[in-house]
């Protein structure tokens, strides 16, 4: 387009000799711009604007071209390089606001009322990025399917205002995805969830995270039940293990101590529980689950050998008979923050590091050598006899959790991978709710006790 304006001059009656018409307004444009002409005739006709001229003079000739509608050139050339098809549409265009052809097609086609509502979708990208979109919904491998129409950009701003898409980049990330609305999106985000077909395999096997689908995968868990089991066995893990030789472990844990059990009872007990890991429609054993003990003397070997075995019992080879530790002889831990709240007869609610002390010694004296306490971080804040606290600290295991972290956590982490009992009057009872196996065993670990005056009461131990 030209950078000077034409001067134009409204005249209704011309006598001349030689009148040339160009073909087209464009070469009309092309012709004043190479001739460096300015000054532009409109010729009126007989009260018919459609039949008007942009007329200009050159070397005693008239040269015109109808104005087809168009007010001055400058407009017809705008409305050339824009696309526009005719000067109705084109001033139709600016009236509405908007200055390019494209701009005005979508607000016809769509039937957008307001510049305002367009400006919106193009700050949001809705008018650039339907391109991509219908890209994608082209796309053999495109997870997604739309039941309502979208046809064009304002259709496809509409759709992502009904499902909570901020703008059109989190709009197609999320299609891209599978997912078609954006609360639905972000809640899987924010459980590890990269695409709507993995977060809805997870919800039909019962897995509550991607990280727990992932590991799933790899291993061939089934669902959510055989994950818990899987999980419940990792805590058990000590060195390099096989499954079975865990819930060896975990059967040892259990018996009665003192007892004596022979090795082929040991064998009976342990091929039941193994028993339970087996799915309950193939009777089949998990994929994962890895098994080394096949016949009695594998298991008897591994009893004679493993140092894992000798925290909850001695094995006899000659006699073939495993003698459980008593009870004294098994690491415990304590429920710090319980045991510091438990006075019985005290009124006033306060908590009293003397409480641990007694415990640790009342522990010691029972035989218990190996004792650790775990604390929530909030304990030494609150204990009435902070300097007792420094003693606790020299006569066990202290730990304690992280500030935004319950004690429990901890507690219940290192009773399955140990199998330790627990000294706590806790119940549990929201971790049982949340954990099968917390449910299951937690309360065959736990040993409850009072404390009064300076005596401790624990009825287990009697």
């Amino acid at each position: 387009m030209r950078k000077e304006a034409y001067q134009y001059f409204s005249v209704k009656v011309q006598q001349m000799a030689t009148r040339i018409e160009f073909e087209t307004l464009k070469d009309m444009c092309r012709f004043t711009d190479v001739n460096h002409i300015d000054n532009v005739f409109i010729l009126h006709q007989d009260n018919n604007p459609t039949d008007d001229y942009f007329a200009v003079y050159h070397n005693s000739c008239l040269l015109l071209h109808k104005t087809q509608g168009f007010k001055t050139l400058e407009n017809y050339t705008a409305a050339d390089e824009k696309g526009y098809p005719d000067a109705a549409v084109y001033y139709e265009s600016l009236e509405m606001g908007y200055t390019k052809y494209d701009d005005y097609l979508l607000v016809k086609e769509s039937g957008i009322s307001d510049l305002a509502t367009f400006e919106i979708m193009k700050k949001k990208g809705f008018v650039t990025g339907f391109i991509a979109f219908k890209e994608l919904m082209i796309n053999e491998s495109c997870p997604i399917e739309i039941k309502e129409p979208i046809n064009n950009p304002f259709d496809l701003y509409t759709y992502a205002k009904h499902h909570n898409f901020e703008d059109c980049q989190k709009l197609l990330s999320a299609f891209a995805n599978g997912f078609l609305d954006n609360n639905l999106y972000v809640a899987a985000k924010e459980l590890g969830f990269l695409t709507y077909a993995d977060f809805i395999d997870a919800g039909k096997r019962g897995f509550r995270v991607y990280e727990e689908l992932k590991i799933a995968n790899e291993l061939g868990i089934r669902d959510g039940k055989d994950f818990s089991k899987f999980t419940d066995l990792e805590f058990v893990k000590q060195g390099d293990i096989s499954h079975d030789q865990r819930v060896l472990l975990i059967v040892m844990s259990k018996i009665e101590q003192g007892k004596k059990i022979s090795l082929n009872k040991l064998s009976a007990i342990l091929e039941s529980n193994i028993e339970e890991y087996r799915y309950e429609d193939t009777m089949t054993l998990p994929q994962w689950f890895m098994k080394s003990m096949f016949t009695t003397t594998a298991l008897s070997e591994f009893m004679q050998k493993s140092d894992f075995v000798k925290r909850y019992g001695t094995y006899h080879a000659d006699g073939e008979f495993f003698e459980v530790n008593k009870m004294q002889d098994r690491s415990i831990v304590l429920d710090a923050s319980n045991v510091a709240h438990n006075s019985n007869g005290r009124t006033d609610k306060k908590v009293y590091a003397h409480n641990l002390v007694l415990m640790v010694e009342f522990l010691k004296e029972k035989g218990f050598s190996d004792i650790t306490m775990i604390a929530d971080a909030s304990l030494r804040h609150k204990i009435e006899d902070s300097p007792m606290l420094e003693k606790v600290k020299k006569m066990c295991t202290y730990l304690e959790s992280p500030r935004e972290t319950t004690a429990d956590v901890f507690i219940l982490q290192y009773v399955k991978r140990n199998h330790c009992l627990i000294v706590s009057n806790d119940n549990f009872r929201e971790w049982k709710i949340q954990d099968p196996w917390v449910a299951e065993n937690v309360d065959f670990y736990r040993l409850s006790f009072i404390i009064k005056g300076n005596e401790v009461l624990m009825p287990d131990l009697e």
